[in-house]
């Protein structure tokens, strides 16, 4: 092999493990949540928060609130509310603000600061379409979170 061929040989292979990564992660198949769509990407959103245990103790008084599975979870007083926790703007995690009973994206720099009804509809923008709304039952201690 001649000097310019092992050069052209490994110029080829080294930009073919640099970029494969990048060229793979835009593929369908990627792992990476659609803002708004929350919960696991491509999989259906389904489980159950025991609120007996410490760690979701927050869901027991009105006001509290919690992230689980791409989902933010919020007792509020009309009872329990569960939105994806993305924001359909650039992707910030959205936050519950119980002083005001609603839910906020937690980039508030300028030209960013969406806010959201707890039926996920966008009331202050820029984000550009509602967070999307799960269902929740309660039963005994148990909270289920589904599609």
């Amino acid at each position: 092999m001649k000097r310019k061929e092992f050069f052209t040989a490994l110029g080829v292979s080294a930009s073919t493990v640099m970029f494969a990564p990048f060229l793979l992660s835009c593929s369908k198949g990627s792992a990476v949540a659609d803002p708004g769509t929350g919960g696991t990407p491509g999989g259906t959103v389904d489980f159950t928060l025991d609120l007996s245990l410490p760690a979701n103790s927050a869901l027991l008084t009105v006001g509290g609130s919690l992230a689980n599975s791409g989902i933010v979870i919020a007792y509020t007083s009309s009872g329990y509310v569960a939105l994806s926790n993305v924001c359909t703007h650039q992707g910030s995690l959205v936050l519950y603000d119980s002083a005001n009973n609603r839910f906020n994206c937690s980039n508030t720099g300028s030209g960013h600061g969406s806010q959201y009804a707890l039926n996920g509809a966008v009331t202050a923008g820029p984000a550009p379409k509602a967070l999307k709304l799960y269902n929740t039952t309660l039963t005994g201690t148990k909270l289920r979170v589904y599609a």
